[in-house]
C-alpha cells in the first residue's frame, strides 16, 4: 500500500495544489505549475492509490458551421439592392444557380419572399421580416455561446432544422474536476516530504548534502503505464507468413510492375478481347496510354492466331479478328497471373515453381468481401505428368500451412484453365462459404503459344479473404480501418 513517503514529486505537487479545494484540469495545471502531461500522469497514479477523486463530465454545445444559410443570404441581397431585384440579378449574386434555387425555394416556403409577376420582368420582394430576424438572432446567439436552455420553443425547432442541414452542429465538451479523497487529505499533511530527497545526484554526493536525509522509497506496487510497441500491419504480417509457406515448399518469388499491357493481362491467358471482364466495369485502364512496342510478330502473333483460329492447339479459338491495338492498352493488373504467365514464357519447358504476392486492382463494388485494391498470391507449378489431383493435393497442403483445414474445391469455369477449380473456405463469422480464388490446369491455348507443352498447375487466391476467415472478421474493410484497438489486441503470427 502506498504511503506519503513513496509519492513522486509531481504527485506531491498535485496534492498541494488540491489543498484549496476542487479544481478543474486547467486550474490544476496552473496552480501546480506542472505540464499538462505531468498532471495527467500524476492523476492516474493518485487515482489508483485512491488519494484523489477524478470526475469527468460531457456536455453538448451548439456551434455555427455556416453563418449564412442561403435563404437568409437571399433576404440580405434583396434588402441591399436599391430596388427590388429581378430573378436574373439575384441568380448572378449567388455562386451557382443551384444555390440560388435552394435559397429561393426555402425563403418562399417560409413565406419570407414572393415573386411579383406584375412587374416586367418579375421581381422578388421581402414580405416577412420577422422570420429572417429570428434566424439571424438565433445564429448570433449560438455564435455567442448560447445553449439549448436559453432558447424558446420556436428557436429550438428552428435549431433542429439547422442541425439537420449542417448549418449548426453539436460539439461535445469534456470537463474534468479533481478533488482530494479522505485518504488524500490524510496524506497531504505528510506529503511534503521534509528531509527526503528523490535522487542521489553527483552534486549531492560531492557536497555531502545527502547526510541526514532519506531517499524516497520506490512503490513497487504502482501500476506501470500500458506500453504499445510498434507492430507490422496485419496484412503485411500475413503476407510474410504466406511467403514462408511458399518458400518452404520450394517456390521462388516473382516481382513485376502494377501497370501491364492488356496482352499479358488478358490475351496471353486466352481471354477473348470481347470478354466482359475486360471492359471498364471490371478493369482500370490507363487513359490514352498504350505499349507501342508491342507488335504482331513472334510470340504475340502466335497468341493472336490462337485467339483467331486455335493455331496448332487443336482448338477452334474464339473465331474473331484479333486487334493489336486492344492488346497494347495499359491496365492496372487485375490479377498476378500476369506475372506468372510472363515467367512461364521465359521458363519454356523447364520444371518450375514460382509465386507472386502483391496488389491487384479491380473496379469492384465495395462490400464485406470485395475491395477495389487488394493482395493476391498467384502461383504455378510446371512439370511433366502433373494433373488436377496434384493440384488438389498441393492446395490442401498449402492451406494447412496457413491454418485453414476446412477448404473445399468446386468445379467451375475459367477461360484459361481446364479443368478449373474454385477454392472456398468456411467463415464462422459470416456463416458462409467464402470464395478465395480460382485454380486449374492451364489450357494448351495458354501454354503452347509460350513454348510450353508440359502441364502447368495454376491458382490465384486473395490474401484479404484468407484473413477474413483466419482472424474471424466480418468485413474486409476492417483490415484498413485504422482500428488501433484491434491492431493492438490481435494475436501475433507465430511464424513472424
Amino acid at each position: 500500500m502506498s504511503t506519503p513517503s513513496t509519492l513522486h514529486p509531481i504527485e506531491r505537487k498535485v496534492l498541494s495544489a488540491l489543498a484549496a479545494g476542487t479544481l478543474d484540469f486547467d486550474a490544476l495545471v496552473e496552480k501546480s505549475a506542472l505540464l499538462p502531461d505531468q498532471v495527467r500522469r500524476s492523476l492516474e497514479w493518485l487515482s489508483s492509490k485512491k488519494l484523489v477523486d477524478v470526475r469527468e463530465s460531457v456536455s453538448r454545445k451548439l456551434v455555427v458551421v455556416s453563418a449564412s444559410p442561403p435563404e437568409l443570404l437571399l433576404v440580405r441581397r434583396i434588402r441591399e439592392s436599391p430596388k427590388p431585384p429581378t430573378l436574373a440579378e439575384l441568380t448572378r449574386s449567388f455562386t451557382s444557380s443551384g444555390e440560388f434555387s435552394a435559397a429561393l425555394g426555402r425563403a418562399r416556403a417560409a413565406g419570407w419572399v414572393n415573386i411579383d409577376s406584375t412587374s416586367s420582368p418579375p421581381v422578388v420582394k421581402v414580405v416577412d421580416s420577422e422570420g429572417p430576424r429570428m434566424l439571424d438572432e438565433l445564429l448570433t446567439s449560438v455564435a455567442g455561446g448560447a445553449g439549448d436552455e436559453s432558447m424558446n420553443p420556436r428557436q429550438r425547432e428552428l435549431s433542429k432544422d439547422l442541425v439537420k442541414r449542417g448549418i449548426l452542429k453539436y460539439r461535445e465538451e469534456r470537463s474534468v474536476s479533481v478533488a482530494l479523497t479522505q485518504q488524500g487529505n490524510d496524506a497531504l499533511s505528510t506529503a511534503v516530504g521534509v528531509g527526503q530527497i528523490d535522487r542521489l545526484t553527483p552534486e549531492l554526493i560531492a557536497s555531502g548534502g545527502w547526510r541526514g536525509k532519506t531517499l524516497r522509497p520506490i512503490d513497487v506496487e504502482a501500476k506501470a503505464p500500458v506500453f504499445y510497441p510498434g507492430r507490422r500491419h496485419p496484412v503485411r504480417d500475413f503476407i510474410r507468413e504466406v511467403r514462408e509457406a511458399y518458400v518452404s515448399m520450394g517456390f521462388t518469388e516473382l516481382q513485376g510492375d502494377s501497370v501491364q499491357p492488356a496482352f499479358w493481362n488478358f490475351d496471353a491467358l486466352f481471354i477473348p478481347q470481347d470478354h466482359p471482364g475486360r471492359d471498364m466495369q471490371d478493369t482500370f485502364y490507363i487513359k490514352d496510354q498504350s505499349d507501342m512496342k508491342l507488335a504482331r510478330k513472334g510470340l504475340v502473333d502466335t497468341v493472336a492466331r490462337t485467339h483467331e483460329n486455335g493455331w496448332k492447339t487443336g482448338s477452334a479459338g474464339w473465331s474473331y479478328r484479333w486487334s493489336v491495338e486492344e492488346a497494347r492498352r495499359l491496365v492496372l493488373r487485375t490479377h498476378n497471373t500476369v506475372l506468372t504467365v510472363r515467367a512461364l514464357s521465359e521458363s519454356k519447358e523447364r520444371e518450375a515453381r514460382v509465386f507472386a504476392v502483391s496488389k491487384i486492382y479491380r473496379n469492384e463494388n465495395l462490400d464485406y468481401k470485395h475491395l477495389a485494391e487488394f493482395h493476391q498470391m498467384d502461383g504455378i507449378i510446371v512439370g511433366k505428368g502433373l494433373n488436377v489431383r496434384h493440384l488438389m493435393g498441393f492446395l490442401r497442403e498449402f492451406y494447412k500451412k496457413l491454418g485453414l483445414r476446412d477448404v473445399k474445391l468446386w468445379p467451375t469455369y475459367f477461360p484459361y484453365t481446364e479443368p478449373s477449380l474454385e477454392i472456398t473456405a468456411y467463415s464462422e463469422k459470416a456463416k458462409d462459404w467464402i470464395e478465395l480464388g480460382g485454380s486449374g490446369v492451364f489450357r494448351p491455348e495458354v501454354t503452347w503459344p509460350l513454348g510450353v507443352k508440359v502441364p502447368v498447375l495454376a491458382w490465384g487466391p486473395g490474401i484479404e479473404r484468407l484473413m477474413l476467415i483466419r482472424y474471424g472478421l466480418e468485413d474486409l474493410r476492417q483490415l484498413y480501418d485504422s482500428d488501433l484497438g484491434w491492431y493492438r489486441s490481435r494475436p501475433e503470427i507465430a511464424s513472424s
